[in-house]
């Protein structure tokens, strides 16, 4: 008897196992880089581990449910920062193209697509290619956190063909957020509103892109932060065997701001990326990076 139901336990942890799905994925990066915004030209060594753990199950009825949490680690800038630590979780569910998450959530601001067109160097360099970021706010949209609890919201989104949408709401900052995209096979266009809970976080953002004999990206944003508006055209181009070239220039409706721009590359190692760039941001200084950055 005692076999008997020490058999059958093991079984329904068998079962219970095999209906689940964990999988392990991940990033990691190291390089580095320099600032001249510093008192003194600073230069440091950058490096990155990042690692996601996904679990989903499937009723059978087809509904899934779906939770990812994340450990990353991280020095952060020319200073040398060091910064780790594992996200709050995201949960929620799939069922015929919609999606509801909670928790650490995306962010429909953060997820529209072509917010990040024009993104060069292998940190990305303060995203000053980005339209929803100006000098006069710093990331006031919710994203999902990589060491912390994030936005601690709720999201809905919906994919259908060419056509996608997604609508986000925090309690912590109380922001609310929507993005509607139209993707074909070449060419994609977007528009993303936010109402914010702050002076200052309000945005209306459109964007565009277009891909040319499959070898020449062109990409165009628009957004208006609470007032200041931002400008971005940018490009990118795929020479020689696995080598990419992107720039950017971004322009915003500030009188002290300067014209910002952006020049990097992409080299595939084969298994690793080689990535370099450098940027000058709306004050005219200068940042720039380069290093290897492979995903597992």
């Amino acid at each position: 008897m005692k076999n008997l139901l020490l058999a059958s336990t093991a079984l329904a942890l068998s079962a219970g196992v095999a209906a689940a799905d964990i999988t392990f994925s991940g990033e990691a990066r190291f390089g580095g880089l320099y600032d001249s915004t510093a008192a003194t030209d600073d230069f440091n060594v950058h490096t990155r581990f990042r690692l996601n753990i996904d679990a989903t199950t499937e009723t059978d009825s087809g509904l899934e449910f779906f939770a990812r949490i994340r450990i990353q680690s991280e020095t952060n800038d020319t200073s040398g920062s060091h910064d780790s630590g594992v996200s709050a979780p995201r949960v929620g569910m799939r069922y015929n193209g919609v999606e509801v998450a909670v928790g650490n959530i995306l962010g429909a601001i953060e997820e529209m697509p072509g917010l990040y067109d024009g993104e060069v160097g292998l940190t990305a360099l303060g995203d000053l290619n980005a339209v929803a970021l100006t000098s006069a706010n710093d990331y006031d949209w919710d994203s999902f956190s990589s060491t912390g609890g994030g936005a601690n919201g709720a999201e809905v989104l919906y994919s259908n063909g060419a056509f996608s949408g997604h609508m986000s709401h925090s309690a912590t900052s109380e922001r609310t957020a929507v993005n509607v995209a139209y993707t074909a096979d070449t060419w994609f266009v977007a528009a993303g509103y936010q109402d914010g809970g702050m002076v200052g976080e309000d945005k209306t953002l459109l964007t565009a892109g277009v891909t040319i004999a499959n070898n020449y990206d062109i990409g165009v944003g628009y957004g208006d932060n609470d007032g200041v508006d931002k400008w971005r055209l940018s490009g990118t181009a795929r020479v020689g065997s696995g080598t990419a070239v992107t720039a950017f220039v971004a322009d915003e409706d500030i009188a002290s701001s300067k014209t910002m721009w952006g020049l990097g590359f992409v080299h595939d190692l084969g298994g690793a990326e080689l990535v370099g760039g450098v940027v000058g941001d709306e004050d005219g200084e200068n940042q720039a990076d380069l290093g290897v950055r492979f995903s597992f």
